[in-house]
């Protein structure tokens, strides 16, 4: 029987990565038995940069997701939507990633409720179902019960932890221990991110 390499993929800004998407991450690993799990950070273009709210730079989030995961050998982070620059399309991020291993691949999209509900908006949705198996985990203000085929549902307790929640107290000096991987917040304090 020919192995089967499965690759997990979430996309986002992780802006800043917190225990929310570590979890969700770890669920999938475990209830799809992923070989691995790619953290594909977005480009976010400098004109998008919300002023009220900081953000980080991609240099800034790529790094604090490497913090995040380098003690779970299943994790990984991807900076091909980084590289790439500009507007990255799902569909060609996936063509990537399948290009770069070889053998049999499966790979495993991950989104939440929110982007299931508009999925049939995006770039080429029948080309992405034909590429990956997409898998829909809940997400504050957008709860759904169940999926229609060919989607999939992760099991697990919808986190409520969100990027401009955790942004949002550190500008306002309130605290986000328990709520961000220690190295990572480490890192915010040294580095000053999200501070006026």
């Amino acid at each position: 029987m020919e192995n089967i390499t499965k690759i997990g993929v979430m996309g986002g800004t992780f802006d800043p990565v917190h225990i929310a998407h570590l979890a969700i991450a770890e669920l999938a690993v475990e209830q799809l038995d992923l070989t691995k799990l790619l953290f594909v950070p977005a480009w976010v273009a400098p004109h998008k940069i919300d002023r009220k709210n900081k953000t980080a730079s991609a240099e800034h989030r790529y790094e604090m997701l490497k913090l995040a995961t380098r003690d779970n050998n299943k994790f990984d982070v991807s900076g091909i939507e980084l590289d790439r620059e500009g507007t990255s399309y799902t569909i060609d991020t996936l063509k990537q990633i399948l290009g770069e291993y070889s053998g049999k691949v499966r790979l495993f999209m991950l989104i939440g409720s929110d982007n299931y509900l508009t999925f049939n908006t995006w770039l080429a949705p029948d080309e992405i179902h034909e590429l990956a198996t997409v898998v829909v985990y809940n997400r504050p203000g957008s709860h759904i019960d169940e999926v229609l085929p060919p989607f999939v549902m992760l099991n697990g307790p919808e986190m409520g932890i969100t990027s401009t929640w955790i942004r949002d107290r550190i500008l306002n000096n309130k605290s986000v221990h328990y709520f961000l991987p220690e190295e990572v917040k480490k890192y915010i304090y040294e580095q000053k991110l999200y501070n006026k």
